[in-house]
């Protein structure tokens, strides 16, 4: 493959985020290097997924928790660069599926629902909170998860119904973290975030090469 094509698309995806207000510089860079990547070891249809979650994503934020960071970039896409590495499109897939989810669960979940409740033991608490849930967040995390499997299924690059219950667990291992490590200050979010898409990803992979 020629990766003159891939360095200037991604570039310019790169770029088109940061004039659009959605990332910081460094934030687009690593946007921009993590495109060249996944184009490098993937190929082009598996450069969709990222670019869905970065537009979706700060356009349903609306710019109200600002420009993402390096650090918020990392924290939702490097396992799925790594995993795009090492050429596992699965397992690729779950970690990007489980931060967009978790983005879209949260804004939906914020606007919809007028209550939330704690992962661990359902106590009601207000709306934003780390680890919280909601019917509407929920539904709509796990609608993202059914649409993100159609990549999965027009490739026909992995196992679907792995792929679906993989997501779903690196969903809700982002609001338990969330309700435990995370509000007892162990974690931030970023932490929080990164370890939820891992633990998505590995758990696919494990179980498509045992």
């Amino acid at each position: 493959m020629e990766m003159l094509p891939a360095i200037a698309v991604s570039l310019l995806v790169g770029i088109g985020a940061l004039v659009m207000g959605w990332l910081t510089p460094a934030a687009a860079f690593a946007v921009a290097v993590m495109g060249i990547v996944v184009i490098w070891r993937l190929g082009w249809f598996w450069a969709i997924p990222p670019v869905l979650f970065l537009g979706v994503g700060s356009l349903l934020s609306g710019g109200r928790k600002g420009k993402r960071n390096l650090f918020q970039i990392l924290a939702n896409g490097g396992v799925a660069t790594l995993f795009a590495l090492l050429g596992d499109y699965g397992a690729y897939l779950v970690a990007l599926t489980v931060g967009f989810s978790d983005t879209v669960a949260t804004e939906i979940g914020t606007r919809l629902s007028p209550e939330a409740y704690l992962i661990t033991g359902f106590k009601r608490v207000p709306r934003g909170t780390s680890g919280a849930v909601s019917v509407p967040g929920t539904v709509a995390g796990l609608i993202t998860i059914l649409a993100m499997s159609l990549f999965l299924l027009m490739e026909n690059a992995g196992n679907l119904s792995l792929f679906i219950a993989s997501s779903a667990v690196g969903l809700f291992a982002d609001s338990l973290l969330g309700a435990t490590v995370e509000s007892r200050g162990i974690f931030n979010n970023d932490a929080t975030n990164f370890a939820a898409t891992l633990v998505g990803a590995v758990l696919y992979a494990i179980c498509t090469h045992v």
